[in-house]
């Protein structure tokens, strides 16, 4: 009797695993999701066009805060925008601008094959004109990831900064 109850339970709980694994993706799926988005970071933050454009498909999107930027070009922008930022400050004796990021409460899922979500909380911090690091901002992000060809790229990512 013992053996048929435990049968009927792994039949039960069977689906209900297998549905789970599917939405928390395969371990290599989800080591290469977080690697693009660190990668992500480290690029935007090091001030690495090159790199943060190579993290993206070739039609990739990014709108943050209604502010929308489509393909390498306009998002490489982003980078290039930063770094004339910094040369600026720089020429007028201010601090460089330089953001530094601190993403939080990460969480992935996989919702059909091949189609990753990232969604994260995120804090900027930077130096203020007294050299002190400051929080500069923060809100949350919403990725979607596709894997092609192999590999993990971001096909659309939303920022929202909190203004409240």
């Amino acid at each position: 009797m013992r053996l048929h109850h435990a049968t009927l339970i792994v039949f039960l709980i069977a689906p209900a695993l297998v549905t789970a694994q599917e939405s928390l993706g395969r371990y290599e799926d989800r080591i290469a999701v977080e690697d693009v988005m660190a990668r992500y970071v480290w690029a935007v933050d090091s001030l690495d066009a090159d790199g943060y454009v190579a993290v993206f498909t070739d039609d990739a999107v990014i709108d943050s805060n209604g502010n929308i930027s489509k393909g390498h070009g306009e998002i490489r922008g982003i980078v290039t925008s930063l770094i004339k930022r910094r040369d600026d400050n720089k020429a007028k004796g201010l601090p460089p601008s330089n953001l530094y990021h601190v993403i939080s409460s990460v969480r992935i899922t996989f919702p059909k094959p091949g189609e990753a979500l990232h969604q994260s909380y995120w804090q900027t911090v930077r130096r203020d004109k007294d050299g002190r690091m400051i929080a500069a901002a923060m809100g949350r992000s919403e990725d979607r990831l596709l894997k092609r060809n192999g590999k993990w790229l971001i096909q659309f990512r939303k920022l929202t900064v909190f203004t409240d």
